[in-house]
């Protein structure tokens, strides 16, 4: 082989480690490309799942404490033998709720609780900054049960980014044929619950679309009770 052959062979080698080191950046540049992309899908979807699941878990507690919901009816005068007993309470508006039920949980062995508590659920402007330019949703639990659906009790935020808080009240005692859903109940007028509850939760995400749930709620005693049916 002659000397200008090898300094060929020598030129094709070197172009052939270039193409290749082309290659393998072209390659290698794919590939942190398409796992770039399965890193966002990824967060994507688990953030979506994550608001999903917060949705549910907010809706499924609203309905379990409204189906558990009672009114309490005070004795009159003539019949008491003891100071007056309590009265309860359901006063709901479109976007706020207060009302008294038997759904409340002891989390510690040992406490001197029962399972009846009210409960307030509100929506005004959060103070953390989580991105959400919604407002929060706010529980408020009382084991003191009165006739004040604004006093007593603790206070907690339960739900960031929220862009709709919807509650309808159905009124059976209108005609047939007539929307029969309304915006407010008040027990001291209507002097039983409402037949059943429509709730609309809608929920901001940070990217995309907003997510809406609905569902419904029926109280399962809705006449108040008197302390002589016990």
């Amino acid at each position: 082989m002659t000397r200008r052959s090898q300094r060929r062979l020598r030129a094709f080698t070197l172009i052939e480690v270039m193409m290749a080191l082309t290659l393998l950046v072209g390659v290698a540049a794919a590939v942190w490309k398409s796992m770039s992309l399965s890193f966002e899908t990824k967060r994507q979807v688990s953030a979506i799942n994550d608001r999903y699941h917060e949705g549910r878990q907010v809706m499924t507690r609203i309905a379990r404490e409204l189906r558990m919901a009672f009114l309490h009816r005070v004795l009159p005068d003539e019949l008491r033998e003891e100071e007056p007993s309590f009265m309860t309470r359901f006063l709901g508006s479109d976007d706020e709720l207060y009302f008294a039920t038997t759904a409340h949980l002891r989390l510690h062995a040992g406490d001197r609780e029962s399972d009846q508590c009210e409960v307030h659920y509100f929506l005004k402007r959060g103070d953390r900054d989580n991105g959400y330019r919604g407002q929060t949703l706010y529980r408020r639990e009382s084991h003191r049960i009165d006739d004040h659906p604004d006093k007593g009790g603790s206070v907690w935020p339960v739900l960031d980014g929220v862009k709709e808080l919807k509650f309808e009240y159905w009124d059976d005692r209108k005609e047939v044929g007539e929307d029969a859903w309304t915006s407010d109940w008040d027990s001291d007028d209507n002097q039983m619950l409402p037949e059943r509850v429509r709730i609309t939760l809608v929920l901001e995400r940070l990217e995309g679309q907003p997510i809406r749930f609905v569902t419904q709620a029926a109280p399962r005693i809705r006449l108040p009770i008197s302390p002589l049916e016990n």
